[in-house]
């Protein structure tokens, strides 16, 4: 049997695959896309945040936002989950972001010391230890 391509027209036999259907490339992330969505990823998620003192971290530190960013936050991995899977839940791996500084995070913007050095001290603390 065959039928009429929805991509180039042509008559392919049924069970055929055109060269023509768009291929989606997107990387192969299900195990992540999974533990997003999890009870224990939830509940860290919130921990962090509220540890954090519900704001970005990198805005406090680098003191430019005159009122800091507290509407949109994420948390973020410092060491990516796909490199490193067992440190996903570290409290000591994860820091709270803004979106602005979130998407500069992961394109490296920002050295992985200072995101631990602000992970590991307390909101309010500079990275130095310093009271703001």
């Amino acid at each position: 049997m065959r039928k009429s391509c929805q991509y180039c027209g042509r008559i392919h036999p049924i069970g055929h695959v055109c060269a023509k259907k768009p291929r989606y490339d997107k990387p192969r992330t299900k195990g992540i896309d999974k533990f997003r969505k999890t009870r224990d990823w939830t509940n860290k998620r919130a921990e962090i945040i509220e540890r954090d003192g519900y704001r970005c971290r990198l805005c406090e530190y680098e003191k430019t936002a005159r009122r800091y960013n507290n509407e949109v936050l994420s948390v973020h991995h410092i060491v990516p989950m796909s490199e490193d899977w067992s440190r996903r839940l570290d409290d000591d791996n994860l820091i709270t972001l803004c979106e602005k500084h979130h998407r500069l995070a992961e394109r490296g913007k920002y050295r992985k010391t200072l995101l631990f050095e602000l992970a590991e001290s307390p909101p309010g603390v500079s990275a130095a230890g310093k009271k703001k």
